[in-house]
């Protein structure tokens, strides 16, 4: 979720697409367009070029893209022989309200801290192997239709933005910009994906090959945040999600995002969204404190 100007901001697919190796789509695709997508292209194999703002760029196996909404932009004209895979997506509000800030902007929401983007990157090989399979993954999700498939794919996308925000990304302010260690990007991906788990610092350190409080210092320099608080902020998000959209008991939701100890869950919750939750389900689906 992005959060901009009170309003909360949310990953809407568009089209994704594995291997193209031709054009496919709207015509008015075959030609320089801009409208208020986000685009991640990711070149595999074979040369070839595309335009952006008016200009050919050259591309080779690893080239990575990212396009924000009102840029102009061409995959396909220019494509030659060359192969690549995308996933297209909107911000927006249940609304349906747009969000059409640069990615770079998105970013530093979504993080919290100053970043300038590198919106073309040619990637390592064992990384650019890695987006694919996220990519890969989003598009199964989605395309399996079943009812926790776009959960699944929106969490897909948030390790794409950790790979982006790890080899894309500059943080702090002025020329001095220095890129997020990669091994602290791992770690974070590593909560994202077991957030529900017991936090073992020590393994993450070893992990990292940090000791721990060198691993403090540094996730709090790349995220302004402990692993900690981060941890118990995904947990408080599912929390949320699973109040909102199920009809679990508070009990079970505690369990559910690794909290054994309801009392404590419940002291926790309300400590950082300010009502219990009851409360809170009560506010946002309108059912009562104590329903199922």
């Amino acid at each position: 979720m992005i959060y901009h100007e009170g309003r909360v901001f949310v990953p809407i697919f568009q089209h994704t697409a594995i291997d193209q190796d031709h054009p496919v789509g709207e015509r008015d695709t075959f030609r320089e367009h801009a409208h208020d997508l986000y685009h991640f292209v990711l070149y595999t194999r074979s040369t070839g070029r595309y335009v952006r703002n008016g200009r050919w760029r050259p591309v080779v196996p690893g080239t990575f893209v990212i396009i924000s909404p009102g840029e102009p932009h061409d995959f396909v004209t220019g494509q030659g022989s060359t192969i690549y895979s995308e996933i297209t997506f909107s911000l927006e509000t249940g609304r349906g309200e747009v969000l059409t800030l640069p990615f770079e902007t998105v970013l530093s929401l979504y993080t919290g801290t100053t970043l300038a983007l590198r919106s073309e990157e040619r990637l390592p090989a064992d990384v650019a192997d890695e987006v694919l399979i996220l990519m890969v993954q989003v598009t199964d999700y989605l395309q399996g239709h079943t009812p926790l498939g776009g959960y699944y794919a929106g969490r897909t996308l948030a390790r794409l933005f950790d790979i982006v925000i790890g080899h894309c990304c500059l943080t702090g302010p002025g020329p001095e910009h220095v890129l997020v260690d990669q091994r602290i990007a791992e770690v974070r991906q590593h909560i994202d994906a077991q957030y529900a788990a017991p936090l073992q610092i020590e393994h993450l350190a070893a992990r990292a090959h940090m000791s721990k409080r060198q691993l403090f210092r540094a996730f709090a320099q790349a995220y302004h945040t402990s692993p900690v608080a981060y941890q118990q902020t995904l947990r408080l998000e599912a929390a949320c999600t699973l109040l909102r959209s199920t009809h679990l008991r508070c009990n079970e939701v505690a369990r559910r995002v690794g909290y054994a100890n309801a009392y404590y869950f419940h002291r926790v919750f309300k400590k950082n969204v300010g009502m219990t939750p009851g409360q809170y389900r009560a506010r946002t689906t309108g059912r009562p404190p104590g329903a199922a």
